[in-house]
């Protein structure tokens, strides 16, 4: 397997070139002093006014840009979430800390942290989050005191890439957290997610910028917030501060909408600002290219008693920002992206002030001074800095390495459970070229469209089309269920989720746990305490609330409240697992037991964004009623259908609580509502179930003709069936 190699120096003069995070440093050490890095999830530097561009109005960053060092030509390492921030952490690329996607990798034991080696120096560590990607589990949190990642979907069919926390609510967490200390030395860390897709900017920003500009005039507005919490705290003038983004995002260019699969500069270069204390070097800027691994060993340096060695290749930010000269070096990026998730080539790249060297099927060479966009491909005519680069890149370039193996153990429990049965090797033959199959992002975003939107038996059709020409795309397999189980073809879509498994066992980390809930809803309550466990031992963040619904599905209360109570002490912001201990309270018998614990998710709502819970509505009606207060059971029942349209529980049992009541009229605007809300087989069903359950056979014929009528190939729809 090759590894990353050390850059060969020429010469002794090249070494004493490159300025050391050891030495040099001078006047620019701060030891002890508060350090606040802030990162923006997805934001493109030339997409910020103090670079350039003239679309958006940041007025809290551009305050500090004027009393920071601002880096020109700062990169990331790789254009996710999880591996870039793993990268920032430790100083180390991919192939080093062991994360090469925001799925199925976990930070390497031994990797030291940025903040392990600040607990070291008696700092007291936290950090938020707001994504789920970055949840703890993978290692990115360790060293930190706080590592607030208790993001969770408000429905478990929410998708993964939206399961975002407002940053508005994070900074709060945070604030919480600080507003508690009472020391000197401090680290913090503050992750916003507002830029990512979806583009959906509250007001005003929405209407008054495009829609990514919005959401990046949101983050701004959150800084804003911190940045006058950390003044009120008297911390500001004393802090270190560095804002950045762990990547770009595509908006179009040479075909992709977001970002992953590419590495051209705009999906590679970042904002990067450092405010040192004092307001040193306030207001200037240093134009060589550096790396977000350079943070590492530049921030110890300056903060630490005794700094420990740099990470190899490395340079000081702050030696760079006194004017020290730049090093000779070329900066290496990668993507694991496009195999992962498609079945396409991964990539690589370098490079250096003036070229960015593509490594793909078809190489790829851009001159970034006159070809900023990177229009133009130089790699045909074979110049000297193609051949030099790609010499380089073959000494640098690690072997593509997947998620965790799939051992031996692990590979008897999936063939066990049927997915290995089809699909051909990771990697086996030669792989497509990204830039030749990016349309099918594009496709995919369409299919996925018509899904959101849905038109499922049209996006089943664009699915399987997708399917048809590469298999190994588990994404799609997993929309393709989730198409299903909207028509109520539970069995279908669970076989769609196990041969998408089928073809990529690597990848199936995520995907075990939605089998597991698949598996729940259809009573084959073994099959999905398996899933939940595998999925629980390859580091998936939902697994565990999986896991505590599996086990309340099973009757196994001791187990499910252990399972929720493990969730709650390692997240405590956490809203779902206080719904299974309300459920368990309900199947005891403890009514009172249970509205606490409902009590206690009103509480969390209320101190985060405040967003709604699916499930919580529907679980006070249901107790309340159960305590004969059913006017309030009423309202909230209402109040769960209002807010989740979709949660066909709630509806029957609104239904039930009208009928006992003496309404059938009720009963019967309640079923009629519900099915148009939901116009698909398993809201028809349950209308039949629903009236047949209260006496109203009249009622229930009628939706039995219906659903023969409207879906003529179902047989659940035949008398008796």
């Amino acid at each position: 397997m090759r590894r990353a190699a050390p850059l060969l120096l020429a010469g002794l003069a090249a070494l004493l070139a490159i300025p050391s995070c050891r030495g040099g440093r001078g006047s620019a050490r701060f030891p002890g002093a508060p350090l606040v890095l802030v990162s923006v999830d997805t934001l493109r530097s030339d997409h910020l006014p103090f670079y350039g561009y003239g679309k958006v109005e940041t007025p809290a960053l551009s305050a500090l840009r004027a009393e920071s060092v601002l880096f020109e030509r700062a990169y990331a390492q790789v254009p996710l979430t999880l591996p870039s921030h793993a990268s920032l952490f430790t100083g180390l690329l991919p192939a080093s800390h062991g994360i090469h996607d925001n799925l199925g990798y976990q930070l390497r034991a031994g990797v030291p942290t940025l903040a392990e080696a600040l607990k070291r120096e008696g700092y007291s560590t936290a950090g938020a989050v707001s994504s789920v990607v970055l949840n703890g589990g993978s290692g990115v949190g360790r060293g930190f005191d706080l590592w607030e990642d208790a993001v969770e979907p408000r429905a478990l069919s929410q998708a993964l890439s939206r399961v975002q926390r407002s940053g508005a609510a994070t900074e709060a967490l945070l604030g919480d957290w600080l507003e508690s200390q009472t020391g000197e030395r401090l680290f913090l860390f503050l992750h916003l997610y507002e830029p990512h897709t979806p583009y959906e900017p509250p007001e005003p920003f929405r209407g008054r910028f495009a829609p990514y500009d919005g959401e990046i005039a949101a983050a701004d507005a959150v800084v804003g917030t911190f940045v006058e919490r950390l003044k009120g705290k008297g911390l500001w003038d004393r802090a270190l501060v560095v804002f950045l983004s762990d990547h770009g995002e595509g908006l179009g260019e040479h075909g992709e909408d977001e970002h992953g699969v590419f590495l051209y500069r705009w999906a590679l270069q970042v904002p990067l600002l450092v405010k040192l204390p004092g307001g040193r070097l306030a207001g200037t800027s240093v134009a060589a290219p550096v790396a977000l691994t350079d943070l590492h060993g530049t921030l110890l340096g300056a903060l630490a008693n005794e700094p420990p060695p740099a990470p190899e290749g490395s340079v000081s930010l702050l030696d760079l920002a006194s004017g020290a000269p730049a090093p000779d070096r070329r900066l290496f990026a990668e993507s694991f992206y496009a195999r992962l998730h498609f079945g396409w080539s991964d990539l690589a790249s370098l490079l250096d002030g003036r070229w960015h060297y593509v490594e793909a099927p078809r190489p790829e060479l851009y001159d970034l001074v006159a070809d900023p966009a990177e229009l133009k491909d130089l790699a045909g005519g074979l110049p000297a800095p193609f051949r030099s680069l790609r010499i380089e890149m073959g000494k640098r370039r690690s072997d593509y390495e997947g998620p965790q193996d799939v051992d031996p153990e692990t590979k008897a429990k999936l063939a066990s459970l049927g997915y290995l049965t089809s699909g051909a090797a990771p990697g086996a033959g030669p792989l497509p070229d990204p830039k030749d199959q990016i349309g099918v992002v594009r496709d995919l975003k369409r299919a996925s469209g018509l899904f959101h939107g849905g038109n499922y038996d049209e996006a089943l059709v664009a699915f399987d089309a997708l399917l048809a020409q590469n298999p190994r795309m588990l994404d799609v397999w997993d929309l393709k269920s989730q198409a299903l189980q909207k028509l109520g073809r539970n069995e279908e879509a669970l076989s769609a989720l196990k041969t998408g498994i089928g073809h990529s066992p690597e990848g199936a980390t995520h995907y075990l746990a939605a089998v597991a809930s698949l598996c729940v809803q259809m009573g084959r309550l073994d099959e999905a305490l398996t899933n939940a466990e595998l999925a629980r031992d390859r580091g998936d963040p939902a697994a565990d609330d999986v896991l505590a619904r599996v086990h309340l599905a099973r009757k196994d209360y001791a187990a499910a409240e252990a399972a929720a109570l493990s969730v709650v002490e390692k997240r405590p912001s956490r809203r779902l697992p206080y719904l299974v201990l309300a459920r368990v309270a309900i199947a005891r018998g403890d009514l009172a037991g249970a509205l606490t614990r409902l009590d206690r998710v009103a509480e969390l709502t209320a101190r985060g964004e405040g967003l709604p819970l699916s499930g919580y509505h529907y679980l006070r009606g249901d107790t309340l009623g159960r305590m004969g207060r059913l006017d309030e059971a009423r309202k909230e029942l209402r109040e769960e259908v209002r807010l989740f349209p979709p949660n066909l529980d709630a509806w029957t049992s609104l239904a039930a609580l009208e009928a006992s009541l003496g309404s059938l009229g009720e009963v019967r605007r309640t079923v009629e509502e519900m099915v148009e809300a939901n116009p698909g087989v398993p809201a028809h069903l349950a209308a039949v179930k629903a009236l047949t359950v209260v006496g109203d056979a009249e009622g229930a014929a009628y939706w039995r003709r219906a659903g023969q009528a409207r879906f003529p190939g179902d047989r659940r729809f035949r008398a008796g069936g």
